[in-house]
């Protein structure tokens, strides 16, 4: 599939950094595998070049589906003839019910543009959503996915067509969880500006749904926010908080960039240990994998 000199364009939504480090890897996988292309984030950018043989996809699962950015990008993009497409979902609870449908409607949406998808999958990442991935586990997270990204990239290069097959109920929950995404568009009305804000304009620059703008050198929220996170994770000053959905948020904070520092892994990682509980079931089986 995947021959010398091929193009390869690999867009993907980032909240809080998780997929941008996926979509990195990719880049780097299919580069070694002879492709030539880039990665960029899809926010940014409206469409594809149209000067590629493959598009890979990636983005963090946001109520059991893509982010509603995600959809909004694929309309901008022109009709093509059978070219292949890659889907990549990313959660931090890794493959189980009732998120492993999360790649079907970016899927649909593909294939009504003409992409041929030939292979789609959820990667693994740390969570930044209500529940902390133990630093421990994260970090043996981030040291596997290089190697995840590249038996995907092997995968693809020789041909051979690799589809997941999510179960009905999944499938109800995937529609079920399309209806958050009106919701979560008034989501900045529960943002508190507290006063160590110093007007930097971090979270309006960082923004991946341009809602956030500065008035009076204070955030002010629109009413087309993704709930990604990004502006209170990422604000230098720690000056966002939620008055409402509290459980949403880590109390620690969440920093990719960070938890990367820490790596190579100088300890043995016990999974079994670390991923005790219903909720880590997804994880433990994707490392075991």
């Amino acid at each position: 599939m995947l021959l010398e000199g091929s193009r390869f364009e690999i867009a993907y939504y980032s909240g809080t950094g998780c997929t941008a480090m996926v979509a990195r890897c990719f880049c780097d996988a299919l580069i070694r595998a002879g492709g030539l292309g880039e990665a960029y984030n899809l926010s940014q950018r409206t469409g594809c070049s149209g000067l590629h043989d493959l598009l890979v996809l990636a983005f963090p699962v946001h109520a059991f589906n893509a982010p509603e950015g995600v959809y909004q990008w694929i309309k901008t993009l022109k009709p093509v003839d059978n070219i292949p497409a890659v889907v990549i979902s990313v959660s931090g609870g890794g493959k189980m019910m009732p998120n492993t449908a999360s790649q079907v409607s970016s899927i649909k949406r593909l294939k009504k543009k003409g992409y041929d998808i030939i292979y789609d999958d959820m990667l693994v990442m740390p969570s930044n959503f209500a529940i902390a991935t133990k630093e421990l586990l994260a970090l043996k997270l981030l040291e596997v996915l290089p190697d995840k990204v590249a038996e995907i990239v092997k995968t693809i290069a020789s041909g051979v067509h690799s589809q997941t097959t999510p179960v009905w109920l999944d499938r109800f929950f995937s529609k079920l969880g399309e209806l958050e995404k009106p919701g979560a568009h008034s989501f900045g009305k529960y943002v508190e500006i507290t006063e160590a804000c110093n007007g930097c304009g971090w979270c309006a620059r960082n923004c991946s749904s341009g809602n956030i703008s500065m008035d009076m050198k204070k955030p002010k929220y629109a009413k087309k926010c993704h709930m990604c996170l990004n502006c209170i994770y990422g604000c230098p000053m720690k000056a966002l908080m939620l008055r409402k959905y509290k459980f949403m948020i880590i109390k620690e904070g969440f920093s990719i960039k960070q938890l990367e520092k820490k790596l190579p892994l100088t300890e043995p990682v016990d999974i079994e240990e670390l991923t005790k509980g219903i909720l880590w079931i997804g994880v433990k089986r994707y490392l075991q994998k």
